[in-house]
């Protein structure tokens, strides 16, 4: 995701020291984070599409006290893929930034102190880009990069996964956390489930799950998104806009169907809040995405479409 700024005539001097900072407590909180899964992974609670049974929410620092050495590792394991997939998608929109001679920050990483450690990452464009191919380029730039490195770090946990026979008596509930059409293919391709079998899931299958999760996010076709920037590049403001009015009633139409968890619904009124408006181009028809490019677009809508969750959680 990137945020796109008002033009100056001088950009302000970069504080990467907060860039360091922000990254620095990410890799605390995402260890933290990884640590729970890595002590869940070890327990062997049951998982089906990542299906947690009755897990217990545990304490970061209880399980710092008690964790075992391969339990850090596996903690380590899960910060760098998260971070990876993060900063690979962010790094994606600043290199064509530096590319087209655009001023934009290094990405800003969000440590929160739960679940996955982090919100994602962000970066800021401080000028106007000169035309829609400018556009285009940076803003689908992001999600390649990004897919790129999922796909590995997703292999890489379906292959060190395991599975375990469902008990006849379990009547065990809890939140189910379901996955997109790429793990359910990737999954069959390398490691299919026996049938009365459920996944324990390695920790960095839960960061792949979170940089599907984002990737698809990001691609929505809506005010400033990475998918708002390709629909302006391509097909110009007026289209932009009915488009993110209609991504907008279809994540509320989502919502509603998949309460009592609202899915998309506090993600949908913060766009709203934030508004569908998209800065345009300092030329707005001058150079435009060519049928190359247009490709590419197609490419990013697979993407969206092997990445994107209809209902991400429900109770079962």
């Amino acid at each position: 995701m990137e945020e796109p700024g008002s033009e100056a005539e001088q950009p302000p001097s970069p504080r990467v020291w907060i860039n360091v900072l922000m990254l620095v407590l990410t890799i605390f909180t995402t260890v933290m984070a990884g640590l729970e899964h890595a002590v869940t992974y070890d327990s062997g609670y049951f998982i089906d599409k990542v299906r947690l049974w009755g897990a217990p929410l545990f304490d970061s620092f209880t399980i710092a006290g008690v964790a075992r050495s391969i339990d850090w590792m596996r903690a380590a394991a899960f910060s760098f893929c998260i971070l990876a997939i993060l900063l690979a998608h962010e790094m994606g929109h600043y290199l064509y930034c530096r590319y087209y001679r655009i001023s934009a920050t290094l990405p800003y990483v969000i440590p929160v102190p739960f679940i996955f450690g982090t919100m994602g990452a962000v970066i800021r464009i401080r000028e106007p880009f000169r035309n829609r191919k400018e556009l285009f380029d940076v803003g689908i730039g992001g999600p390649i990069a990004g897919f790129v490195v999922l796909i590995p770090v997703l292999m890489l946990s379906l292959l060190w996964s395991s599975s375990v026979e469902i008990p006849q008596d379990s009547e065990a509930r809890g939140l189910v956390f379901a996955v997109p059409l790429l793990f359910e293919w990737v999954g069959q391709w390398l490691s299919p489930l026996p049938e009365g079998h459920l996944w324990i899931i390695h920790p960095i299958g839960w960061a792949a799950l979170f940089g599907g999760l984002a990737t698809s996010i990001n691609l929505l076709p809506i005010g400033q998104l990475d998918g708002g920037h390709i629909v302006y590049a391509l097909f110009g403001r007026r289209v932009h806009r009915m488009v993110s009015h209609l991504t907008f009633w279809a994540l509320v139409a989502l919502s509603i169907w998949s309460w009592p968890f609202p899915s998309y619904l506090l993600f949908a009124l913060l766009v709203r809040k934030f508004g569908f408006r998209h800065p345009p181009p300092l030329d707005e028809q001058g150079l435009r995405p060519g049928k190359g490019r247009a490709a590419w677009a197609l490419v990013a809508l697979l993407i969206f479409i092997l990445t994107f969750v209809p209902v991400p959680v429900r109770w079962g």
